[in-house]
């Protein structure tokens, strides 16, 4: 353990008698691992608040379809379904997008009855807001500070035929809720049908809440038996649907990135391969003294892994600031994609454990190997020959 440890303090002076070389690689290092890294925090933060999120959502959601667009549903279906084994309650859903020309934004507007605003909403709210009445809404920052208000005051909004109609402003969502809430407004079921002009009798969706996972398929069939050419949305495939995006997106930046990986390990292998006049100097120096070939590569390794290893941490650390703390500004864009109404807040950390590890050893790993060879040529010549050069 001793000469272990020995070999470690005589790899580190090895590499501080050469400051100006030894330093750009880990630099470089540092720089593709921050890179992957980053990639990777995004992608995790991204998809582990999706499930947050998802966890709010029903068991199963029905829409009405034609000519492959989404139209309001009668009422009445959640009546003839309800007789259906292993449901639990069907909620009829009132919600939509609205464009605001004053801003150039669309804002997110859900009718969601006091019951259900307060199971939703109450732990993302400011204040206590409840009842929330006819002509009262909950909005999100963006919106807040997109329009210059605060709670209190009044909001505009137009129905598709222009007539306006006023709402006061009853209360506002934190910030830390914002990936979800930032262009949200939240209103009574009927005030949101007044302004999508939709009848009492309609409805955009219907949620339906089934407790016994095992049951949803076999639910999801007999809806679709009841009413043919509906579309059916289960929780599990819109688990799968973000997973899959998040995955393509971020697989797709990396596969672009791979050519800085490769000019990495084509720059690592050059500097393996050519030795410098004074590292085989050295090498020759230590067989003098009686080094045995292994101890020296040994040597080498030891140096190639202080420099991954630094390198590797640099990149990490670096990555992690850039993602949790700046909230990846420029590349976020490329995996959330691109709003007027944007939350400018940095990401929840969430960090896979598996894919550090991965990305460690594809690195690191390739990058202690490819100097062995070089060294054991060096090894192999007489130390005899390199001092008469």
């Amino acid at each position: 353990m001793r000469a272990f440890l020995y070999q470690i303090n005589f790899a580190a002076g090895s590499l501080m008698r050469r400051k100006a070389k030894n330093i750009s690689i880990p630099l470089l290092f540092a720089l593709v691992i921050s890179l992957f890294c980053s990639v990777e925090f995004i992608a995790s933060s991204l998809y582990h608040q999706s499930l947050v999120a998802l966890k709010y959502q029903p068991d199963i959601i029905l829409q009405n379809l034609k000519a492959g667009r989404q139209l309001p549903l009668p009422v009445s279906w959640g009546k003839n379904i309800q007789g259906i084994i292993g449901i639990r309650k069907i909620s009829p859903r009132v919600w939509g997008y609205y464009f605001d020309r004053y801003t150039g934004a669309n804002y997110t507007i859900v009718g969601l009855s006091t019951e259900e605003t307060q199971r939703r909403a109450h732990l993302s709210l400011k204040g206590n807001p409840y009842p929330l009445k006819e002509r009262e809404v909950l909005i999100g920052k963006g919106i807040m500070d997109a329009r210059c208000m605060k709670v209190g005051d009044t909001i505009q909004l137009e129905k598709p035929d222009g007539y306006p109609i006023t709402f006061t402003v009853k209360g506002a969502f934190h910030a830390d809720v914002a990936l979800w809430t930032y262009d949200l407004i939240i209103m009574t079921p009927s005030a949101a049908r007044d302004l999508f002009n939709m009848k009492k009798t309609e409805a955009w969706d219907l949620a339906i809440d089934v407790p016994n996972p095992i049951e949803v398929a076999n639910v999801s069939q007999k809806v679709l038996n009841m009413f043919p050419g509906v579309r059916i949305i289960v929780k599990s495939q819109l688990i799968s649907t973000y997973g899959t995006t998040y995955g393509f997106r971020s697989g797709l930046i990396i596969t672009l990135s791979i050519s800085c990986l490769i000019a990495f390990f084509i720059l690592a292998y050059d500097r393996a391969a050519g030795l410098s006049r004074e590292e085989q100097m050295e090498i020759a120096i230590l067989k003098a003294l009686g080094w045995e070939t292994q101890n020296v590569i040994r040597l080498n390794m030891l140096q190639s892994l202080i420099m991954s290893i630094t390198g590797f941490m640099l990149g990490l650390i670096g990555a992690y600031f850039y993602v949790f703390c700046l909230g990846a500004p420029g590349l976020r864009v490329a995996l959330t994609g691109w709003s007027v109404l944007y939350p400018p807040y940095p990401l929840i950390p969430s960090v896979d454990i598996t894919e550090v590890t991965s990305l460690l050893f594809l690195t690191v790993i390739p990058y202690i190997v490819v100097g062995i060879i070089p060294v054991w040529r060096s090894c192999i010549i007489d130390p005899e020959v390199i001092f008469r050069k």
